[in-house]
């Protein structure tokens, strides 16, 4: 596969560095960082790319790697930035810094999988937290290993904001992308949780799309399955309704809610 890739090639993760909160259980200021190496390693695998995969083959290396990389980027650690870290085949690591709004939502973490649903119908008050507009795709998105993983190759996501004329990436819209089998996959920034209801008991819980079905294997969809606050589960576009609520996440801004809207 290697050999295959245009000349220009990298693999590539978003990481927001985040100097307001200090949790460790989200290795912040460094936000999620152990799931964006997670992440860079299954792309590294899947792409045949030998060289980064044995730079990451560590883990204390890897992560002090991945954190010299953010801060290298960062011009000012009092502010908050969102820091691409990218590798080319070769094992050559770049990075570099955007600057970045405070937290507008501040729901970095979520809690566990019983107190979920409360919770976050909760913060959506409280907080008065926006949703989101998603509107729905009107062709389909093919999964292949450039959706499953964070690469400059993004012609795909590209042509999907296009037809939904998004222009923008600081406002809060988005588009759900859909594969040629009709199930629900992604944003094209975001992933994305629908609630579906518990088999035996109705109670209502988060699922994200398999990675079968062509999501890609993101940094927040990683943490939210290994703290059992999502499960795995196909979705077709037929299961979806005009303003039904769902939830987003990218590693820039947490976890937020959306409603869904047919073009």
């Amino acid at each position: 596969m290697a050999s295959d890739l245009p000349p220009d090639f990298v693999i590539f993760t978003s990481i927001r560095y985040e100097p307001s909160l200090q949790q460790p259980a989200l290795s912040l200021p460094y936000y999620l960082l152990p799931f964006h190496l997670a992440r860079l390693r299954g792309a590294a695998e899947a792409f045949n790319l030998n060289k980064v995969q044995e730079l990451l083959r560590d883990d204390v290396s890897a992560l002090a790697l991945l954190r010299r990389a953010v801060d290298d980027a960062v011009p000012d650690t009092t502010t908050p930035w969102r820091v691409n870290v990218r590798f080319t085949p070769d094992a050559q690591v770049t990075s570099s810094a955007t600057g970045i709004p405070p937290l507008r939502n501040n729901i970095m973490s979520l809690p566990d999988t019983d107190a979920l649903p409360a919770f976050l119908q909760q913060e959506v008050r409280r907080r008065g937290l926006k949703h989101w507009d998603v509107v729905i795709d009107t062709e389909p998105t093919p999964a292949s290993l450039f959706t499953g993983h964070k690469t400059s190759a993004r012609e795909m996501y590209n042509a999907a904001r296009d037809r939904a004329g998004l222009v923008s990436y600081d406002e809060p819209k988005e588009i759900l992308l859909w594969n040629e089998s009709g199930e629900v996959t992604e944003g094209s920034i975001t992933t994305v949780y629908l609630w579906r209801k518990a088999s035996g008991t109705g109670a209502p819980r988060l699922v994200t799309p398999p990675l079968a079905c062509g999501p890609n294997a993101s940094s927040t969809r990683r943490y939210a399955l290994s703290k059992g606050l999502c499960g795995e589960e196909a979705v077709k576009l037929e299961d979806l309704h005009d303003g039904d609520e769902i939830w987003l996440s990218h590693a820039s801004d947490g976890f937020f809610p959306g409603r869904v809207r047919f073009l």
